[in-house]
């Protein structure tokens, strides 16, 4: 296959992931990522000079995937932490293993994750952090396709507790 083809098959996998789903039901009306996937976020107690660990668990509805964090296609899985306590910094998220697929149209492998998904984000706490109750506020955003459609991406914002003894 072509280059331009498949620029023109990717082209059309995009405007794809423009149009709205509607559900099977007439009852649900239209579907959005946010319906197939359900977020949780903790994290663990830190000590100050020591680190701590933000985690974020995610559903996902039978049938459909979840793009990676390194997937090449799609909408990749990423974390944006937009505030956290004076002290406390953020590293690289990790994520449970994913699975591998193949998409067609683009003609190369990509990761993606069915069912559930685990990502732990360290949490750096310095000597000086103030001990207490503080919080960890960010946004997911990422895309799930199922055999047939990829429905538009979509943004989960996150707020979770940071205690630094």
């Amino acid at each position: 296959m072509s280059r331009l083809v498949r620029f023109a098959l990717g082209l059309l996998l995009v405007a794809g992931l423009a149009a709205p789903v509607h559900a099977q039901s007439a009852n649900r009306g239209v579907v959005r990522a946010s319906d197939l996937v359900s977020w949780g976020v903790r994290s663990t107690a830190a000590t100050r000079g020591g680190e701590g660990e933000l985690v974020l668990e995610a559903r996902i509805a039978s049938g459909w995937r979840l793009y990676a964090l390194d997937a090449t296609v799609g909408r990749p899985l990423t974390v944006e932490v937009e505030t956290t306590p004076d002290g406390v910094t953020v590293g690289a998220p990790r994520q449970s293993p994913p699975q591998t697929g193949h998409d067609p149209a683009f003609g190369t492998d990509y990761t993606y994750f069915a069912d559930a998904v685990r990502l732990a984000l360290p949490l750096q706490v310095s000597r000086t952090a103030a001990r207490g109750r503080h919080a960890v506020v960010g946004t997911v955003r990422y895309a799930v396709c199922d055999d047939s459609i990829c429905l538009p991406p979509a943004a989960t914002p996150f707020r979770a507790p940071l205690t630094v003894r």
